[in-house]
């Protein structure tokens, strides 16, 4: 075969070939790599699964009349890596008799098991308490009561995008208990070292019955009545119906909540109470300072004293009254920040009568101590 050049001239391809034996070696490698690549087709892989490994910690507990409910939120799929392609979550829910058996297995619980909640993964921010789900239950039937005689049992199932999940948690079970209702008013009373919180206690359960069933108390406080926290600032519950806070500083605002425990084994607790709000002001003056002495010295006074027991002691103010003077005189426009004062504005053959006292970092000046000396 034959072609044509631009100049006109004939071209046999072979005869190049032939030439050039590198050109025709390369060609061959080319065409080679060319055959093969298209004969030859890449191992299968199966696709990636991507399904969250359930939680292992699911919780409930006794929220008034109502259930909490708590669970960690994945971090593993079942394939190792790190969960990124959460679905949605759901929440099931049987009903049982407290009396019964609890179900054999997931089989016997998802037979009678209903979806509860169902939450787009996208939409969980509102729920999450650090790393937990936390959703509450109303238990809403129309008669109440009902809810003291059924026992509530709930599993969390995380699913994927592509709708695939690894079946659902264990179980949590609650067979709620008729508790009181909380507090209905709360009272405060600002002291100099402390805050005292006291409430009335409740009369009855929520059920109507009596008496009301009352294992203790737990206490909150936040400086944000939004962001009440989860602990409460008791170690352990208190019995009974006050608590003294005295982590706590002047100037500051508080707000209080209480719930009253209606069982410590299971955990019944009521609703927090309507919330309190403390504003700290200090308008407790400090007490008095001690050993206060005046001694003349070449027609000078020098004044010496005990700081009182209070540590938010700013300074001190000097009075002065001479004999037969009805108002006392203050000495100097600031505070005296030592324990120590040098009175040499005084007069031979007279007696003068001074009286300390100190002042705190709030402006709250105590009673004085007094002294009297007599000029030579």
């Amino acid at each position: 075969m034959q072609g044509t050049t631009p100049g006109g001239k004939s071209r046999n391809h072979r005869s190049d070939f032939r030439r050039f034996p590198l050109l025709a070696c390369l060609a061959g490698l080319v065409c080679s790599a060319f055959l093969a690549g298209c004969a030859k087709t890449a191992e299968p892989h199966p696709p990636e699964l991507q399904v969250p490994i359930p939680p292992a910690d699911p919780s409930v507990r006794q929220y008034g009349d109502q259930a909490l409910l708590s669970v960690s939120m994945p971090v593993e799929n079942t394939n190792g890596s790190p969960v990124s392609t959460l679905g949605r979550v759901e929440v099931l829910r049987a009903i049982e008799d407290p009396a019964g058996p609890p179900p054999a297995g997931n089989e016997e619980f998802l037979r009678h098991a209903e979806t509860l909640f169902l939450i787009p993964g996208d939409r969980l921010a509102p729920y999450l308490r650090g790393d937990r789900l936390v959703l509450r239950d109303s238990l809403d039937f129309p008669d109440r009561s009902v809810i003291y005689s059924r026992r509530f049992r709930y599993a969390f199932v995380f699913v994927n995008q592509k709708g695939q999940s690894a079946g659902p948690t264990a179980t949590a079970a609650l067979a709620p208990v008729p508790i009181p209702y909380p507090p209905g008013r709360l009272f405060s009373e600002v002291i100099q070292d402390r805050i005292r919180i006291r409430w009335d206690v409740p009369s009855r359960n929520m059920d109507g019955s009596g008496p009301p069933r009352i294992a203790g108390y737990d206490l909150f406080r936040a400086e944000d009545p939004a962001g009440m926290p989860a602990v409460p600032l008791n170690a352990k519950p208190l019995m009974a119906p006050e608590f003294e806070d005295q982590a706590f500083r002047f100037d500051a605002t508080y707000y209080y909540q209480v719930t009253v425990i209606g069982s410590l084994d299971p955990l019944a607790e009521s609703v927090p109470s309507p919330v309190l709000k403390v504003e700290t002001r200090d308008v407790f003056p400090p007490g008095a300072p001690r050993n206060f002495n005046a001694v003349a010295v070449d027609r000078t006074v020098v004044l010496l004293w005990v700081a009182p027991d209070e540590t938010d002691v700013a300074g001190y103010r000097i009075y002065r009254r001479e004999e037969g003077s009805a108002e006392p005189v203050r000495l100097q426009s600031e505070l005296i920040t030592g324990l120590s004062f040098r009175d040499a504005a005084v007069q031979s053959g007279k007696t003068y009568h001074y009286a300390v006292r100190a002042v705190d970092r709030h402006g709250n000046e105590g009673p004085p101590t007094q002294a009297t000396v007599e000029v030579q």
